[in-house]
């Protein structure tokens, strides 16, 4: 499975890129499984993420979504902190 994957802000600095194209070794049906899988075998920063995500926003295909909505194979996923105005 392959998801481009995007992070803004704080994550950005946090992973150390903006950009990435993903391919996983097996199927994940949701942003949180990918989370999981993620943190499984990347390290602590997925982890902590995982830990946190309810701190953050996730979009998929440009759409903001539910951790538990459904991505496939070739989507976009986005996460980024909750945007404040001023």
């Amino acid at each position: 499975m392959k998801l481009k994957l995007l992070f803004f802000a704080s994550l950005r600095e946090q992973f150390g890129f903006s950009y990435k194209e993903i391919t996983l070794a097996k199927d994940v049906k949701s942003p949180e499984e990918f989370l999981q899988l993620m943190s499984l075998g990347a390290g602590e920063d997925w982890i902590k993420l995982l830990e946190d995500k309810n701190l953050y926003k996730v979009a998929i295909n440009q759409n903001l979504a539910s951790w538990r909505a459904v991505i496939n194979d070739g989507d976009e996923l986005a996460i980024f902190p909750p945007i404040t105005g001023g």
